[in-house]
This record gives C-alpha cells, structure tokens and sequence, in this order.
C-alpha cells in the first residue's frame, strides 16, 4: 500500500509542477490514483475471487501507469532518473500483486 500511494504523490508532483505538459496527463493521474484505491479496496473484502479482482485491477493500473509514463520518457518529457524510479517502483508493486493474487 505504502508503494502504491508513493507512485500516485510523485506522479501528482511531477503533472503538478511541470512547465512542460505531459502526455496523456489525466489517464496517467486516474491510473496512478487507481492503484492504491483498489488494493484499499481489496483489503475492505473477502479473500478469495472478489479480493483477487481488486488486485487485478491494481495491476491493470500500474501497468497502465507504466505505459504512460514510458511515452512521456520516450519524448523527453520526464528526465531519466525520475521515469527509472517510478519504472522500477511500479515494477515491483506488479510483482507484489501477482504474488497476493497467488495466494
């Protein structure tokens, strides 16, 4: 949860402050925001199919997140360090969704 809602304030940060406007700049803070809402809400069910749907939707948006971040790097829009950081932490919250999906 704690990684999910570092990704949605750096992504709010980085639309909030840039000079330049970003790509795709309303579905990248709608998908950042939907990761830690639905894990939020996976936790606030039962385990089993309906928790598991939650995390699936959480993976949806990080990925989706991903991608949009991607295309704005891929333009220059967002330095290097900044894209790797969010890149490597959204990676990892896929690994720890696949994994509570597992369980």
């Amino acid at each position: 949860m704690d990684a999910a809602r570092l990704v949605v304030d750096d992504v709010n940060e980085l639309l909030d402050s840039r000079t330049r406007r970003l790509l795709y700049a309303p579905q990248l803070r709608e998908a950042a925001g939907s990761i830690a809402a639905n894990v939020r809400e996976a936790y606030g069910r039962r385990d089993g199919a309906e928790r598991v749907q939650f995390f699936r939707v959480a993976r949806s948006s990080a990925e989706e997140t991903d991608e949009h971040l991607r295309g704005n790097f891929a333009r220059a829009r967002i330095p290097a360090p900044r894209y790797w950081r969010l890149h490597n932490r959204l990676a990892t919250i896929v690994k720890m969704l696949n994994s509570l999906m597992d369980e």
